[in-house]
């Protein structure tokens, strides 16, 4: 079972400048998740986030937990097609 993680961990100073590159990325999907990462790691809560960027707090709550899995490689949109 996967620990219930309410916040991203400390960012290092590479992570966070690279998020907050990411804040500038064309693709909705890696704007979104440095959006949600970075206002976690200021300490707001899934529903706060979830309001603020108007998506659900179950999706803030899947990219945090996307970025204590695979770090940065969460900002990547993975394939939606179903493993055959």
């Amino acid at each position: 079972m996967r620990p219930t993680t309410t916040f991203v961990r400390t960012l290092t100073a590479a992570e966070r400048q690279q998020l907050q590159a990411g804040l500038r990325s064309a693709n909705a999907f890696t704007l979104r998740r440095c959006q949600i990462v970075l206002a976690s790691a200021a300490g707001q809560s899934p529903a706060l986030i979830a309001r603020n960027l108007g998506c659900t707090p179950r999706s803030v709550r899947n990219a945090i937990h996307a970025f204590a899995d695979t770090g940065l490689a969460c900002l990547q949109e993975k394939s939606s097609r179903p493993a055959s």
